[in-house]
């Protein structure tokens, strides 16, 4: 009886082996040929009484708008890989119900491509500090 148990053991052991060998491999292969390169910039904007402009570069800051208003910033993209990449965009933060991202588009190497990224605030926005980040992938294709 003890060696039908041992076989049983053994079997889960190869099974549980070989789903991390097979997971393992598949991450490698995103993280080296799917993926070519992930960016994270931090937006941010404050719904106010006022309106206002912020020029700083270092992150997308849509200054000060008021409700029913709208500020955009422009990305400037470009890239040296060899071939086109696709360009995608995800959004996170309490900032994400206000932005409106370009749809993906590809990039042919050395061209260089301007985004706008739109932030659209609603009548019934609250006042106050909005953040969050954009994640930008360059996917291989």
């Amino acid at each position: 009886m003890r060696k039908k148990r041992l076989k049983g053991n053994t079997l889960v052991i190869m099974v549980v082996c070989a789903a991390l060998v097979t997971i393992g491999a598949v991450l490698l292969f995103f993280s080296l040929f799917a993926l070519y390169k992930v960016y994270d910039v931090r937006m941010s904007i404050e719904v106010s009484d006022r309106s206002g402009f912020n020029t700083d570069t270092d992150s997308i800051n849509f200054g000060k708008a008021m409700p029913g208003n709208s500020n955009t910033r422009t990305m400037v993209m470009s890239h040296d890989f060899s071939r086109p990449l696709l360009v995608h965009f995800r959004k996170s933060g309490n900032i994400s119900a206000f932005v409106a991202l370009p749809d993906d588009f590809y990039l042919e190497p050395g061209l260089i491509r301007e985004v706008p990224i739109h932030a659209i605030i609603p009548d019934s926005a609250a006042e106050g500090e909005y953040e969050g980040n954009l994640r930008v992938y360059f996917r291989r294709i």
